[in-house]
């Protein structure tokens, strides 16, 4: 049963020719506080992805699965034949006069591709008002037409449904086209299983975008979105989630967004390239430069041209896009080849790449939010048992990601929680051992201090479902908590 539930007298929805419908705020929001609820109007496999139980989504492994007795979909158990978001696929698969037979595990599998489009067409029939509601989103199939993406689902998918279902008399090539368009501009990636899996949600379409958005993004163990408030939002503010993520350099956003979303991303971040001087884009003029000592920071001529010329924004020294490009393509193939679990191994990435990236660059900082984790954090004793320096060390880290944060993503919910907790945790051995020094004022603080992280730990991933780690890292937070208050003689 599709329903959703805004909360009350918090917002309302508005329109214009600019923007279309968005969300405003009709009264002051508390930081906490949950704008929005809502179980999708269709669940589905990504379109890029390898066989998946039909039933719950969840990923399958070749040779371990079974297959619906009735259409020949695999699924995980028996019982997820029988799932609701089956059902009219399954009847519909039984109509092309032979099961499915799933033989190769492909990733990403060409006959899943058609699967969440398969279920959105045929809403028309099984359920009228999602149908509806499906067919008011934005499409941007004009936008789409001719482009790349669009060839490629024309093939992969539109010529490919009535051809495998032998259906070729119910739908024309638009109108699949159209679905697949909805899906890929209104899609929210559901995190819930592995692989992810794709949402449509009708009243959550209506958030307009922006890359450092005022709304976080959780959901129900059931698939429901839920949409709330990290911190205080202002009556007549827009409400705004994030389309892409928020945790890549703006030329990478500004990339991702117009292939997928189909439009230019205009937000205050985006037309900001020092991202609120934190640099989280730039490059550093000295590593183009052979014994340069300018400690200036490189970034586009133009804004609107990431693979442009870049300047140096203190020595006006010029670099071009192709030498920027094979830096950053360097440091990708290397950021994703190292391995992250390692201290060591992400010491050296540091060290190599802080030639060329600043010190807040998103491969810098994708680093640094391993290294806060992996310091001291293979098992609850281990924190116990490293250095001074590398305690401090964890420690800074965690309060320079936290810093920005705050700057270029206030309502990154999952990163801050995290983060919170690293810091929380090294914060307690700290004054675990200041205790043991007897220096019990500097105890006092710190161990406060580690209280406040872990409370707000539990405040970011409150609405964490119970599917995931940051669930089990906010429940761990709450027995810490317990734990200090007992320590510093709080009462409830």
């Amino acid at each position: 049963m599709y329903r959703f539930v805004i909360g009350e007298t918090l917002a309302q929805i508005c329109s214009n020719e600019q923007y279309g419908r968005f969300l405003v705020a009709t009264r002051d929001i508390k930081a906490g506080e949950i704008i929005l609820k809502e179980s999708p109007l269709v669940h589905g496999p990504a379109q890029i992805t390898g066989p998946v139980c039909v039933g719950c989504l969840q990923g399958l492994e070749e040779k371990k699965y079974l297959e619906c007795e009735r259409c020949g979909w695999p699924v995980c158990k028996k019982s997820c034949q029988d799932q609701p978001a089956h059902q009219a696929e399954c009847k519909f698969t039984i109509g092309r006069g032979s099961k499915i037979s799933i033989q190769h595990f492909y990733v990403p599998h060409p006959t899943y591709q058609c699967l969440m489009p398969v279920r959105c067409l045929l809403l028309a029939e099984s359920d009228p008002a999602r149908w509806e509601a499906l067919l008011r989103l934005e499409s941007h199939e004009d936008e789409r037409r001719g482009s790349q993406q669009w060839r490629n689902d024309r093939e992969g998918v539109a010529k490919l449904i009535p051809r495998f279902f032998k259906c070729e008399n119910k739908w024309d090539e638009d109108e699949i086209l159209r679905i697949v368009g909805i899906i890929q501009v209104n899609g929210h990636e559901v995190p819930l299983m592995e692989p992810s899996s794709v949402a449509i949600y009708n009243m959550a379409s209506m958030l307009e975008h922006s890359c450092r958005p005022n709304l976080s993004k959780s959901f129900t163990n059931r698939g429901e979105v839920v949409i709330w408030a990290p911190n205080a939002i202002r009556r007549g503010d827009r409400l705004s989630i994030c389309y892409t993520d928020v945790m890549w350099t703006t030329g990478n956003r500004l990339e991702h967004l117009q292939q997928t979303k189909m439009f230019r991303c205009e937000c205050e971040r985006c037309n900001d390239p020092t991202e609120y001087e934190t640099y989280f884009s730039a490059l550093r003029c000295s590593g183009f430069q052979k014994d340069s000592k300018c400690k200036g920071y490189l970034l586009p001529v133009d804004k609107a041209q990431w693979t442009g010329e870049w300047k140096c924004l203190r020595c006006s020294k010029e670099v071009t896009g192709a030498a920027v490009c094979q830096i950053l393509e360097r440091a990708r193939i290397d950021l994703e080849a190292m391995e992250k679990h390692r201290e060591d191994h992400c010491n050296k990435y540091m060290k190599h790449y802080s030639k060329w990236l600043a010190p807040n660059h998103q491969f810098l900082v994708d680093v640094k939010i391993s290294l806060s984790q992996v310091i001291g954090g293979n098992n609850p004793e281990a924190i116990r048992k490293i250095p001074y320096d590398k305690l401090m060390n964890k420690i800074k880290v965690c309060q320079d990601l936290i810093a920005l944060f705050e700057k270029i993503c206030p309502a990154e919910a999952r990163a801050f929680g995290a983060t919170r907790f690293e810091l929380h945790a090294a914060l307690a051995e700290l004054g675990r051992r200041s205790t043991e020094s007897n220096n019990s004022a500097a105890a006092a603080v710190q161990l406060e201090d580690s209280l406040h992280n872990a409370n707000e730990c539990i405040r970011m991933l409150l609405h964490e479902p119970s599917m995931l780690m940051e669930s089990k890292i906010c429940a761990q937070a709450r027995v810490n908590a317990n734990t200090l208050k007992a320590l510093l003689g709080i009462k409830e």
